[in-house]
């Protein structure tokens, strides 16, 4: 544990002299109100961890700093202040594809962490693993949808103006907004034991369990 926190203090120096110079660098180059906001972004990142233990009265976990810390820094410091994105060929898909990863791991805590009795049992394994990939699949349409409308600011990291990708992310935010609405239509049904007020898409919910799965051996 000891070891773990001297390598994590060490990190935070050397992320925070990088960020430091990095800011500097782009700033210098292209001064601008999206860039200020990265370099912002940068600075107050590295404190996430300590704020979601606080919050969720977690006890810390070093190592998921650690990783933490690393992933931000090769995706801002490093990528969008210092230019990574220009100097290293994909590195852009390298970053989202490690995403997948983190975000599937939050998944699969989350999936226990909600759990009765929290037990890792065989029985859990299909569900907790699609919960895990569509939680990673969460992740990815709505930071594609975040830098669709970064796009409105002036910068254009979804190169929208170069692509005409807008008609693609106009689907996939009335897609997920749809899907919203109806898994907060859901949460409601279940919360009230499937009494009260149904709206149409708990309607058909109803019409499909009560002829294919209710009557179940």
């Amino acid at each position: 544990m000891g070891q773990l926190r001297r390598v994590r203090t060490g990190t935070l120096v050397f992320y925070y002299l990088f960020t430091m110079g990095a800011a500097a660098y782009r700033l210098l180059r292209e001064p601008g109100a999206y860039n200020a906001l990265l370099v912002v972004a940068a600075l107050a990142l590295p404190a996430v961890p300590a704020m979601v233990w606080r919050v969720c009265r977690l006890r810390p976990v070093l190592l998921a700093e650690l990783v933490f810390d690393w992933f931000v820094f090769a995706a801002v410091p490093f990528a969008s202040l210092f230019g990574a994105y220009d100097l290293i060929p994909y590195w852009d898909k390298i970053l989202h594809f490690l995403s997948g990863f983190l975000f599937a791991a939050l998944g699969t805590t989350v999936y226990f962490a909600k759990k009765p009795g929290h037990a890792l049992d065989p029985a859990d394994a299909f569900n907790a693993a699609l919960y895990t990939w569509m939680f990673a699949m969460m992740s990815a349409v709505l930071w594609e949808i975040w830098e669709y409308l970064v796009s409105f600011s002036g910068a254009d990291p979804q190169q929208v103006a170069a692509t005409g990708v807008g008609d693609t992310m106009g689907d996939i935010i009335v897609c997920t907004v749809g899907g919203l609405l109806t898994a907060c239509a859901c949460w409601k049904y279940l919360r009230r034991g499937g009494k009260g007020r149904v709206g149409l898409m708990m309607r058909l919910f109803e019409a499909v369990y009560r002829e294919n799965i209710a009557n179940r051996p």
